[in-house]
């Protein structure tokens, strides 16, 4: 009878932390409707908002930096209350950011909001990528279904933002997007009220330590995540393309990631059913040296589509990947956070120093050098990651 309901339980809690998994991402995806939409409409709309348009870059990218800083700090928070107290919270401070950009209160209300909405991204996505970990079958379909459904919110937004905008105004826009991520927090209250152990404390030491795996996924996010991004109209620019036309391009492209971030992520976690996550991991990687190669040579859209797609998979299993690696430790929030926080410091960097980069030694140099520094990046992370293997056998 005990060994029968001690079964119950077990698969309980492994349903419990997969529909977990898939409400945390929904919730995400609805939370990040805001943050999202300010993207492509901020550097147009900055003025309407009462915003200095020199400010744009900074409240776009603070966000970023701000969860270099909390991400361990979070994710204490997280192992001290839970994810569903940490889930229900996020949504809230996403949606009374959301309101307040459609406020007009001015540069430091603006910034201070931008700095919650960073904290609460850390709050939700270390949240989500935790409740992923849990689930012992099949976690690497788990991951790459969960990335596919948070993904969907940036990608909705970005399909509905110019219609609303068009249709209401930008003020407007803003306050109904922030109606619509109120559903989170209704989601949020729907999560089990799972048993909650803390776990040692997430360490900010090691939140920072230079592993092969952080040092490869940081250069990987600097090159597609930060740099690629902030020069896609540098690349695509033609004496021959208007502003206007330009602009179009430049926004289909960023459309593309994140179609190839919900349809890649899911794809890819199915294929983990089959395949090895790390197998799948190593092979993507392969594929993004050779996108930053073939950019290089100027194959640009070519080489802009695959890294693109690539990096879909790359982001989707870089935590599941550290979790793997790190067979003496069963602490998930701290190698979940500290995944997080060098891709966040990547992206980061990639985008502030991006366009310096591109204009002073130019689109060959710069993905060339990216190119040698991932390749040699990624021998490294095989080299010892085959050392881990022998030593763990």
């Amino acid at each position: 009878m005990l060994s029968r309901k001690l079964k119950i339980d077990i698969s309980t809690t492994k349903s419990s932390h997969f529909l977990g998994a898939l409400t945390s991402s929904g919730i995400m995806a609805l939370a990040g409707l805001g943050d999202a939409i300010l993207y492509p409409v901020l550097p147009i709309y900055a003025e309407r908002l009462g915003l200095p348009l020199v400010s744009v870059g900074f409240l776009l990218s603070i966000n970023r930096f701000v969860r270099v800083i909390s991400n361990t700090w979070i994710a204490n928070i997280i192992n001290s209350i839970g994810m569903k107290k940490v889930l229900l919270w996020s949504s809230c401070f996403a949606v009374i950011t959301t309101f307040v950009y459609g406020l007009k209160l001015g540069l430091i209300t603006f910034a201070m909001a931008r700095i919650i909405w960073g904290l609460s991204y850390s709050g939700l996505k270390i949240s989500t990528q935790n409740y992923a970990s849990k689930v012992k079958s099949n976690v690497g379909f788990t991951f790459g279904i969960t990335q596919s459904i948070k993904s969907l919110g940036a990608l909705v937004a970005l399909c509905i933002g110019p219609i609303l905008i068009s249709t209401f105004g930008i003020e407007s826009t803003l306050f109904v997007i922030a109606s619509i991520s109120s559903v989170a927090i209704i989601l949020s209250f729907t999560l089990s009220n799972l048993n909650h152990t803390p776990t040692n404390k997430v360490k900010t030491k090691q939140t920072f330590s230079f592993t092969t795996l952080n040092l490869l996924i940081t250069f990987l996010a600097i090159s597609i995540d930060g740099i690629l991004v902030v020069v896609l109209a540098n690349l695509l620019n033609d004496s021959s393309i208007s502003t206007p036309q330009l602009l179009i391009l430049v926004a289909s492209y960023l459309l593309l990631k994140r179609i190839a971030m919900v349809g890649v992520s899911l794809i890819s976690g199915m294929l983990t059913l089959k395949i090895e996550s790390l197998k799948l991991f190593s092979v993507s990687i392969i594929i993004c040296i050779l996108a930053m190669f073939l950019i290089a040579i100027n194959f640009t859209i070519l080489g802009v589509i695959i890294a693109f797609m690539a990096n879909a998979i790359v982001v989707t299993f870089s935590p599941l990947i550290a979790i793997e690696q790190q067979t003496k430790s069963d602490n998930s929030l701290q190698i979940i956070s500290s995944v997080s926080t060098w891709w966040d410091l990547g992206a980061g960097l990639g985008a502030f120093l991006g366009i310096v980069l591109i204009e002073y030694i130019g689109q060959y140099y710069l993905f060339l050098a990216l190119t040698i520094l991932i390749t040699a990046l990624f021998i490294n992370f095989i080299i010892q990651n085959g050392k881990t293997n022998r030593t763990t056998i």
